[in-house]
């Protein structure tokens, strides 16, 4: 009886498993590259089962992230250099030729940068004061 169940379920999983394979829908999700079909279900089941994986990797891409936006904010300023010293002749800062919205964003994303250094140096003093490290 056990076995005969055991090979019923088998069975329909593996005609399940064919359906979505062979299904054009299904194949057209998993080309889609945005999550969907098995990987985007592997995806779920991993992040489910390895939690700590997931933060990993979000933080390097987060890291990622923070990078090229400093990179291009490098390039932004190297752009027209010899005019920054113009810029600062005047009295002027060197942000003066950024749009609204590269301003607003840059703001953000030194703000976001601060808050996180907060929250780690917070967390490495407490580490420090639990086990008796002197700050100096």
């Amino acid at each position: 009886m056990k076995r005969t169940l055991t090979m019923a379920a088998t069975a329909v999983g593996t005609f399940l498993l064919l359906g979505l394979l062979l299904s054009p829908a299904a194949q057209a999700q998993q080309n889609q590259g945005q999550g969907g079909g098995w990987g985007g279900a592997l995806d779920q089941l991993n992040r489910a089962v390895n939690p700590n994986t997931y933060e990993n990797e979000q933080r390097a891409r987060e890291e990622e992230r923070l990078e090229r936006d400093r990179q291009n904010t490098r390039e932004r300023r190297l752009e027209g250099s010899s005019s920054r010293d113009t810029d600062r002749s005047s009295g002027r800062s060197e942000y003066s030729r950024w749009s609204d919205n590269d301003l607003r964003d840059q703001f953000g994303r030194v703000s976001d940068e601060q808050r996180q250094l907060q929250r780690e140096r917070r967390a490495i003093e407490d580490e420090m004061d639990r086990r008796g490290i002197s700050r100096r």
